[in-house]
């Protein structure tokens, strides 16, 4: 009986499987196609394929007919961006990218991105990207402007986003608050009677609910 060359070792030691139908499993598992034929034409690796830019992927997840300016139609409309938000609490759009310095993979916010491609220059440290607009997930680069952390927070105090009180409430108007609800007003009709924002409107109400804190006791000091 001759023996199958195939299945000698270079040494010419017997590896035959024991089970008979192996080679013959081998052969079909070679000529086997990897691949679909019809994607034989795409043949580029992955590391060099022509990535999709960044500011159309922006781009198609954006909503171009998005609400008014507040100060007026000469502003233009907001692009709202549509797609992941971020749960850091500014709540303003998150895209994939790239880091423009380590080149590293990692989350980009939506409005500085956009913000440096239209003026063409990088956000210096320090500086925030802040909307004019009041709408975090706009996108719109007329509606972005820059600064500081601290003036972030002062049109967030202004515009009624924060739960201290704006300037023009004052504890004549606080007052007028609590004896509207105490009548049953609504909250549209205090908003519409005091100018206070639905926000504050809601905090205020919110802490004037909380009981008040115990009296510190003065008495003598008991010693054990």
């Amino acid at each position: 009986m001759q023996q199958d060359v195939s299945s000698l070792s270079p040494e010419g030691q017997d590896n035959a499987s024991p089970h008979p139908q192996t080679s013959q499993i081998r052969r079909l598992v070679n000529d086997y196609p990897t691949s679909n034929p019809a994607n034989e034409h795409n043949k580029t690796p992955a590391k060099t394929r022509r990535r999709t830019p960044i500011m159309d992927r922006i781009a198609a997840k954006t909503d171009f007919n998005g609400p008014i300016h507040p100060e007026g139609p000469h502003k233009g409309r907001c692009n709202c961006f549509r797609g992941t938000q971020s749960e850091s609490g500014t709540g303003s759009g998150i895209i994939h990218g790239y880091h423009p310095i380590t080149g590293k993979s990692c989350m980009l916010s939506v409005p500085r991105v956009v913000y440096e491609h239209h003026h063409g220059t990088t956000i210096p440290d320090g500086l925030v990207v802040r909307h004019t607009c009041d709408n975090r997930l706009c996108c719109n680069p007329d509606h972005l402007i820059l600064g500081t952390h601290a003036d972030n927070m002062r049109d967030k105090v202004e515009r009624g986003r924060s739960s201290a009180p704006r300037p023009h409430i004052n504890a004549l108007k606080c007052q007028q608050v609590v004896d509207m609800r105490t009548k049953g007003a609504t909250h549209k009709e205090i908003m519409a009677r005091t100018g206070a924002s639905r926000t504050w409107l809601k905090n205020f109400l919110k802490r004037q609910d909380q009981p008040a804190p115990l009296p510190l006791f003065d008495g003598p000091a008991i010693l054990h």
